[in-house]
């Protein structure tokens, strides 16, 4: 331990890992990480350590995705016209048909890594124990972590996202732990809070990553 804080994971082997990260309310469970699909995720920057874990969506998933908000327009359509009379005007198709393949181009986006001391999410990446900045903000009803690191590197992500893959969540989160207690990274009120930055290392009750 270091003034409370686990140790940090070898940046070669990732051993040993951190506990478990707190997760957001509703959390139920995560996502199927695919094994064989570390090639379609960002790989690791040039001089960091190998991937560790990595997340990106499925066709399948993202095709419910479309399926269910073509649903919800069929849905308002039928409602607002008391039947299915807008069936016939052409235009209006043009708010259902694209959902589908719409969920399938931004899922392209939605691919992340993780090593034991960075994460990357897209085409950027930040050194997860050297941020300057450790925020969170609220965009339409998610919340979404901004951070930065030393080197001017910067991520936006949602943090619902992060933890699909519950293991990179843990490794993000603990770098986030020492680049605030141990490098004094700046924080807004709703990144302690929300986070539980603001609990002192040696208070916190460590989660087995086996619980």
């Amino acid at each position: 331990m270091n003034n409370g804080l686990p140790p940090k994971p070898d940046s070669q082997t990732g051993k040993p890992r951190p506990p478990r990260a707190p997760l957001e309310p509703g959390w139920k469970s995560p996502e199927v990480k695919h094994k064989r699909g570390v090639t379609k995720v960002p790989q690791q920057p040039e001089g960091e350590g190998p991937i560790l874990e990595w997340f990106f969506p499925t066709r399948g998933r993202a095709l419910t995705f479309g399926l269910i908000m073509v649903t919800i327009m069929v849905a308002f359509f039928t409602w607002r016209d008391f039947g299915f009379g807008w069936v016939t005007v052409w235009w209006l198709w043009l708010f259902i048909v694209p959902w589908p393949s719409l969920f399938l181009l931004t899922g392209r986006n939605l691919r992340m890594s993780a090593g034991a001391d960075w994460l990357a999410y897209g085409k950027n990446f930040v050194k997860t124990y050297e941020l300057t900045k450790v925020n969170v903000t609220v965009g339409g009803a998610a919340h979404y972590l901004d951070i930065e690191d030393s080197h001017g590197k910067q991520l936006y992500v949602q943090i619902n996202n992060l933890q699909l893959n519950r293991e990179l969540w843990d490794l993000a989160y603990l770098g986030l732990l020492y680049s605030v207690h141990e490098g004094g990274a700046s924080t807004n009120k709703m990144a302690r809070d929300y986070l539980g930055l603001n609990i002192p290392p040696h208070l916190r009750k460590w989660e087995s990553r086996d619980a």
